[in-house]
């Protein structure tokens, strides 16, 4: 890569944490106060018996990621083999870590979803889906990244609120769409749209669990 690549692309991320951090305090000043019975809240939807039943047979899946449905046990023991291969990583180097990995599944969606034009938009369904996947697990694997408890409301509420400020993020994606089945480029565009998603609400989950961590150890020392 080229000096001038390097350094835009090392402006770009910088660019992104800022915004992405000024927008993402908004949980811990606003919003932390009624993530945990949000979290309960969310809980006894996504546990219904009847949605239990019918959410795979109607496309809902991506409905269940959002609410905070993910496999623990695979994200847990996902974050401890990366810990075995890298023992010297801290929470910070594993989550920038995890970033990285999320980022270039979501820009193979991308890819993958946009590489004919013609059928694009009627995977648009498959790459929302996808995606939503992919923010949601991204998000407990860095809260696990952090040593923070998976199973519990708070982290189902702060999933939920993640995801939702991120919307913002899918606002740009929405209106890409068009540009996306544009031969040529919309393979291109798709791939950098996913991507960019995935690293914006990366960053800012982030800071959330850096400041969270390091409040607990403040409240430990007194």
């Amino acid at each position: 890569m080229s000096y001038s690549n390097q350094k835009m692309n090392n402006d770009f991320e910088k660019t992104l944490k800022t915004i992405n951090d000024e927008v993402y305090k908004q949980i811990e000043y606003n919003l932390k106060p009624h993530l945990e019975e949000t979290g309960k809240a969310l809980e006894t939807v996504a546990k219904n018996p009847i949605l239990q039943k019918i959410y795979p047979w109607i496309g809902l899946q991506w409905l269940m990621y959002i609410l905070g449905e993910v496999d623990h046990n695979k994200i847990q023991a996902h974050i401890d083999q990366l810990r075995q291969k890298y023992p010297t990583e801290t929470p910070e180097q594993l989550a920038n870590r995890i970033i990285q990995q999320q980022g270039i599944e979501a820009a193979k969606v991308g890819v993958f979803t946009n590489l004919i034009p013609p059928f694009a938009l009627f995977l648009l369904g498959l790459e929302f889906s996808a995606i939503t996947k992919l923010q949601v697990e991204m998000i407990y694997k860095l809260a696990a990244a952090y040593n923070l408890t998976l199973e519990t409301p708070l982290r189902r509420g702060e999933n939920f609120a993640l995801y939702n400020l991120s919307l913002g993020g899918g606002l740009l994606k929405t209106s890409l769409s068009v540009i996306e089945i544009i031969p040529g480029i919309g393979p291109i565009v798709g791939a950098c749209s996913d991507a960019i998603l995935l690293y914006g609400l990366g960053y800012a989950t982030t800071w959330l669990y850096q400041n969270t961590v390091e409040k607990n150890q403040k409240i430990t020392q007194y």
